[in-house]
């Protein structure tokens, strides 16, 4: 039986670019995530720290959780072919990692700003900041990186 996620982990799950949306007991990775995922694999990097260096802690999401994405992709003609050709054209290229890495930030960001209208727009709709819960701002912009 697979662990379900608290609704902390998925609101954390739901803010990286990787994720294109999560719920207590399902993730859905984003495609660009998985190309980029299995091109890193092809280029020699393990799984787990693939998976670590998008946000996606092993503790949170789970070994076994990751090794069926890298099975299912690994399968997957398309996306295969995609990772392949990401691979060849940015091998050993320190400039394409320094603007996937800036892209995956931006993205992260743009998804924290949407939150972050969502729940202002709430609380100017109660009126009343004591009926709605509110995350500590450390939680919402602690790990942007």
């Amino acid at each position: 039986m697979r662990r379900r996620f608290t609704q902390a982990e998925v609101y954390y799950l739901n803010t990286l670019p990787a994720v294109e949306r999560a719920s207590a007991d399902r993730i859905t990775y984003s495609h660009d995530f998985q190309v980029r995922c299995m091109a890193q694999y092809l280029r020699g990097n393990g799984p787990t720290s693939i998976f670590a260096s998008a946000g996606l802690d092993p503790k949170i999401v789970g070994g076994k959780r990751i090794e069926r994405a890298i099975a299912r992709w690994k399968a997957d003609p398309q996306i295969m072919l995609e990772a392949r050709d990401f691979a060849n054209a940015s091998s050993s290229d320190q400039h394409d990692l320094l603007v996937l890495t800036q892209s995956m930030t931006i993205k992260w960001l743009e998804k924290k700003v949407i939150d972050l209208q969502t729940r202002i727009n709430a609380l100017e709709t109660v009126g009343n900041t004591d009926t709605v819960t509110m995350m500590p701002v450390r939680q919402l912009v602690g790990s942007a990186a």
